[in-house]
């Protein structure tokens, strides 16, 4: 019989992110993102990405719309497969604290349940516009800057815990998008001045267990597809009030 998982290692280090508090500051009004997580393995010697996942997450005032994906590992007698499914898209108010989930990404998809979050409310999955909680970083120090792909970064490597286990990692930093509401971690961000927005991490007791989160920028421009969308879910919240 096939045996189907998911893979509690993303909800883990996903969860080190998915859970920064906001500061007050400047925003773009609108802007479309990549959300990618990749996992690696030791494999013939040398360290391999294995599976990655890509959530797209979209913002405009006040309000976020995150894509919601799961890595399942399908196992028979015979073969292991991994794939990436999509499981439903969030809708977060981030002025009235109202979140809807749907199963589809159009104007016409029904709402799947609506409910009220707090500043404790920890949210499963895809991008986390709201109670972010900071990594605990033990210590920071500044590495060369660096260009990638045309794009020039700030460096530093972190030394910090996350259920008690110690952890390195290499940090970027994108100081050409200082007003992004995306971030990996906002107290990190400001110390340094600029958004992290790329973190390689491993745990240091196994270094090969290498797990990257990093967000890609797509656009401060929503197409007319995804307004469409943002107009009908807005007006489902008028339709749909949470009690």
């Amino acid at each position: 019989m096939n045996r189907i998982f998911i893979i509690a290692g993303f909800a883990f280090a996903v969860a080190l992110f998915s859970n920064c508090k906001g500061v007050r500051n400047i925003t773009l009004s609108s802007e479309a993102i990549e959300d990618v997580s990749t996992f690696w393995k030791f494999k013939n010697n040398i360290d391999t990405p294995y599976i990655t996942i890509s959530e797209k997450a979209w913002y405009q005032d006040s309000i976020g719309i995150t894509q919601i994906c799961s890595i399942w590992l399908v196992e028979t007698d015979t073969s292991k497969a991994t794939t990436i499914k999509t499981t439903g898209y969030r809708f977060v108010d981030l002025k009235k604290k109202w979140a809807y989930e749907y199963a589809n990404f159009t104007d016409t998809a029904s709402v799947k349940s609506k409910y009220k979050y707090t500043d404790t409310t920890v949210f499963t999955g895809g991008w986390n516009f709201v109670n972010h909680k900071p990594i605990s970083v033990d210590s920071f120090d500044f590495l060369p800057d660096t260009i990638i792909n045309a794009i020039a970064f700030k460096q530093c490597k972190v030394n910090f815990k996350a259920n008690q286990f110690g952890f390195e990692g290499i940090g970027l930093f994108r100081c050409d998008k200082k007003h992004t509401r995306f971030k990996l971690d906002t107290v990190i961000s400001n110390k340094i001045g600029c958004p992290l927005v790329s973190l390689r991490m491993y745990p240091i007791n196994n270094p090969h267990a290498i797990f990257k989160h990093e967000v890609k920028f797509i656009s401060n421009n929503l197409p007319d597809s995804v307004l469409k969308v943002f107009t009908a879910w807005k007006r489902n919240e008028t339709i749909y009030p949470v009690q």
